[in-house]
């Protein structure tokens, strides 16, 4: 059988790895779903989104002739969460989970399944003091790049 990218099918996981899933199409052709492909969601392991046997929506995305690889995603079946955070959060201010400090800010769980960074923030932040990985902290959406699936906050300011 003959796929065209963008070609909606069928397909049944058959095997599941570290970096994504392998599933057999119609006519018995074996295709490839690789994690960044899974969900737009962070996903920690492929076995998160579907199981061996299960039956799943795939688009074609290409195939290599060369490596005999045909790469599929079932992402691309879902709607994006970024696009409606970017439409409804910007200057919003709510609650996140700290997610990861890192040398260039604290990444921190915000609605939608969306992450953003702290940047230049230490371990310790200034009114807040430590901060830990699972902390709560109030944060404001200053920036968002819809391109570059960017999000920048800044501490929230609870003395109004």
């Amino acid at each position: 059988m003959e796929f065209k990218p963008g070609q909606v099918c069928k397909a049944v996981v058959s095997q599941i790895g570290d970096a994504g899933l392998t599933v057999t199409l119609e006519g018995g052709v074996r295709g490839r779903v690789s994690s960044a492909n899974l969900s737009w969601r962070k996903v920690d392991h492929p076995s998160q989104v579907a199981g061996i046997g299960e039956e799943v929506s795939v688009v074609f995305l290409s195939l290599d002739p060369d490596r005999n690889n045909i790469s599929l995603s079932m992402k691309d079946l879902t709607a994006d969460p970024f696009i409606e955070f970017a439409r409804t959060q910007l200057g919003e201010s709510c609650i996140g989970k700290v997610t990861n400090v890192t040398p260039i800010g604290i990444f921190v769980g915000l609605s939608f399944g969306i992450e953003g960074l702290l940047p230049n923030a230490g371990p310790s932040i200034a009114g807040i003091g430590h901060v830990e990985i699972g902390s709560d902290v109030g944060v404001k959406v200053e920036y968002i790049n819809l391109q570059l699936r960017q999000v920048r906050i800044s501490l929230a300011d609870h003395t109004k």
